[in-house]
């Protein structure tokens, strides 16, 4: 299964979504390499705004990285994302992990319905995250 940031970020600090984003653990996790920079991205937000966090960023990303069994370079994903944004008019970032759903034959879990949209309409199976 792929995961993009809307489920990874719940899984490191506590949102509405993180129950159910927990729940999504099947044996096999992929994301792009993408997802560690927006996920990075989110932390620094969520410290900026909350002031701190009870583990240093860096060792949640490590967390993060342990629990997802393989990140695919964005490189080998950017051809076929830049066809589907085109195609599509979607921003090239989500098109990483559509394109790595279809690659694989694996589905998506999100909690971005507009991702949610475009990837049943390519034919990728989406696990939608909702908040709880």
């Amino acid at each position: 299964m792929v995961i993009d940031a809307s489920v990874a970020v719940p899984w490191l600090i506590e949102t509405p979504f993180s129950a159910s984003a927990r729940r999504v653990r099947p044996a096999l996790l992929l994301a792009p390499s993408l997802l560690l920079v927006e996920t990075t991205n989110v932390l620094l937000r969520y410290v900026k705004i909350a002031g701190a966090l009870p583990e240093p960023i860096a060792s949640r990303l490590a967390t993060l990285e342990r629990v997802i069994g393989t990140f695919v370079d964005d490189r080998e994903l950017l051809r076929s994302a830049t066809d589907i944004a085109m195609d599509n008019n979607h921003k090239i970032y989500d098109c990483l992990y559509l394109a790595l759903s279809l690659e694989r034959g694996e589905p998506l879990a999100t909690a971005d319905r507009r991702l949610a949209a475009l990837a049943e309409k390519l034919g990728v199976s989406v696990e939608l995250v909702v908040a709880e």
